[in-house]
């Protein structure tokens, strides 16, 4: 096989940010596998097709995808022939920073003999030691199961006492691979990625020192996160950590009781003591869904040690419980600055991103100008479509009170709720043909009929007002209750049921138990103020909330979609997009997209084609017993 003229078929997907930077240099800088044939590298989804020549090695390579990770990286060809090995190199490229080596080397006999090659693309550890191959007599190799692992020392013998870096490729792990393998073609193009390396670790480094976070909080006692060390806790904490590790309720009763908790702290000996007792206090107060008297019992804690770190992660599910999700992240941002390697950090970051991009997709929200333009008698004017009252409704053409209504907007004004049932009421229901009026004053002109102060609606008046008024009450989650929506109309499930964010969910939780029974029986269709949307509502956050998958995928946002890249494949997931964000030292740096999608899209074809034949296999099996 020849090394040389060979026309290569090129397939690339770089990540978004990177697309205009390299897309000049895609024939000429970045090359597929082998020296023959199409690409084969894998990584990265789809690609967009062209053509390049190869004559000559590349400058470098980029690998990905490996579990491995100081395998990952920017490899640069080296000059001259590396010492201390007894292979013969053809080419040498070297990771940049960790000591790995990419390496083109005569094949020993038995590997000739086996592939009838006499080349070998080998990756050699930091220690020289051989850790994976892939057949040679071609100027790129390919990726993913193309590799495979080898067993031997420096010396190319096998030898699996070698030591643990060897060892421990024994097992064979397909995730060790290189899922991702690129040819780098010119040296300005690497120099490029290099850049753009230094530029990822610059991204690391601001995340890893705070630099984008809430600044640390100051005063208090001091600036200490936690206790001291020998630091003896008080009688009912030592109780509540003993009582709760099964994950029973020991708030009401017993040594860990709030009684108690409250009767300990004005014998508290030291602000420590103080600020743990008044954590306890504010989880028992959150417990029992005295969400302000919790708030105030956090205050305290943090005010004696404004770092205390356990007190800011309850601070941060406090306010979770409220539905204050934007101080919710504040609040877990705060931690992170605090403390990175704070337990279940980064999954309370996920949860609380996740909630606060529900509640802002729900219709609930009110606009801030219709909230301002309210008054006594008057909540917003409404916007219908089809130039009628009762026309669908336009939520994001809704004006405050006391805008001017001009000709051509159909729609109602909304008032302050009227008479016994409290439902609100409507004003100047009005088709797209009528003067310019305010909500402000058709509200007051409404309630002044109602009272007698002015003539009563007419027939047709009061036919009008009452279809408008059945809208709302057909429409129970809409902003025509005033903004005062019920709590089963939120899409947090927890919410809904009103449950504690970091309650324990089993088939046995008593909490869940409790707290389903409650809900159901307050918005069962025979109750007042219950409906079967409701009642199924409240049996629909159950059922998520009991199953642990369920609820892990509610909690990381997996309904979310995905952007689409420019090249039309996928982007990340809800939760890789936040977990970067915080944590982009947990992810390694990928130029050309997700090294393992062709890996994931492989196999879901392969998953699909074993679907097809059982459900082919089970056709044919009922066709034979007829």
């Amino acid at each position: 096989m020849s090394n040389g003229h060979a026309g290569l078929k090129l397939h690339w997907r770089p990540a978004s940010c990177l697309f205009a930077l390299f897309q000049g240099a895609l024939s000429s800088s970045l090359v597929g596998p082998g020296a023959v044939g199409s690409f084969q590298g894998g990584g990265g989804g789809r690609r967009f097709a062209g053509y390049a020549q190869v004559t000559e090695p590349p400058v470098g390579f980029f690998i990905g995808g490996s579990s491995i990770r100081g395998l990952n990286g920017l490899y640069s060809r080296e000059q001259h022939v590396p010492g201390g090995f007894s292979h013969s190199f053809t080419f040498s490229y070297r990771h940049d920073y960790t000591g790995w080596r990419l390496c083109l080397v005569g094949a020993s006999d038995s590997v000739r003999r086996s592939t009838g090659r006499q080349t070998e693309w080998v990756l050699i550890d930091p220690d020289k030691a051989d850790r994976l191959r892939h057949d040679g007599d071609q100027l790129i190799p390919g990726s993913g199961r193309r590799w495979s692992h080898v067993h031997r020392t420096k010396d190319t013998e096998p030898n699996l006492k070698a030591g643990s870096a060897v060892a421990q490729a024994v097992e064979d792990d397909d995730d060790e691979l290189p899922w991702q393998v690129v040819g780098v073609g010119a040296q300005e193009m690497l120099e490029r990625l290099k850049r753009y390396f230094n530029f990822y670790k610059h991204e690391v480094q601001a995340a890893i020192s705070g630099r984008n976070l809430p600044a640390l909080p100051l005063g208090g006692k001091g600036l200490e996160t936690g206790p001291p060390d020998g630091f003896s806790l008080p009688s009912a904490v030592q109780a509540a950590e003993a009582s709760e590790a099964d994950g029973t309720d020991a708030c009401l009763e017993g040594p860990a009781s709030l009684e108690n908790v409250e009767a300990e702290l004005p014998m508290a000996d030291s602000p420590w003591a103080s600020a743990v007792l008044e954590l306890r206090r504010a989880r028992c107060h959150r417990r029992q869904r005295k969400l302000e008297e919790s708030e105030a019992a956090i205050g305290a804690a943090l005010s004696l040690f404004p770092r205390f770190a356990a007190a800011m992660e309850e601070q941060g599910k406090l306010r979770i419980d409220q539905g204050r999700y934007q101080q919710a992240i504040h609040s877990f941002e705060t931690l992170l600055h605090i403390d990175r390697t704070w337990p279940s950090l980064a999954d309370w970051l996920v949860r609380v991103h996740t909630l606060k991009r529900r509640q802002e997709s729900d219709v609930l929200a009110e606009k801030a100008e219709v909230v301002a333009g309210r008054t006594s008698q008057c909540l917003a004017w409404r916007q219908t479509g089809g130039c009628s009252p009762t026309g669908v409704l336009e939520p994001s053409a809704d004006k405050p009170c006391t805008a001017a209504i001009v000709n051509g907007n159909s729609g109602f004004c909304q008032c302050t709720p009227l008479g016994a049932r409290g439902a609100s009421g409507s004003a100047a229901e009005s088709t797209c043909d009528h003067v310019p009026f305010t909500c402000a004053q058709k509200c007051a002109e409404r309630q002044q009929a109602e009272s007698g102060q002015r003539p009563k609606l007419s027939e047709e008046e009061a036919r009008l007002a009452a279809e408008v008024a059945k809208v709302a009450e057909a429409t129970p989650c809409s902003l025509l209750r005033g903004g005062h929506v019920p709590e089963w109309c939120h899409s947090d499930h927890y919410r809904v049921l009103g449950l504690r964010c970091d309650f324990a969910a089993t088939e046995e939780s008593e909490e869940l138990k409790r707290a389903y029974k409650r809900r159901s029986l307050q918005y069962h269709p025979d109750k007042p103020g219950g409906s079967a949307l409701a009642f199924q509502r409240v049996a629909d956050a159950h059922q998520v909330l009991l199953d642990p998958s369920k609820r892990r995928a509610f909690d990381e946002g997996s309904d979310f979609p995905r952007k689409r890249q420019q090249d039309g494949s996928e982007g990340e997931t809800h939760k890789e997009e936040v977990e970067k964000k915080y944590f982009p030292d947990r992810f390694d740096f990928q130029p050309f997209g997700d090294p393992h999608s062709d890996r994931r899209e492989a196999k879901a074809r392969q998953d699909k084609l074993l679907e097809r034949r059982r459900q082919e296999a089970l056709a044919r099996g009922a066709r034979a017993e007829l």
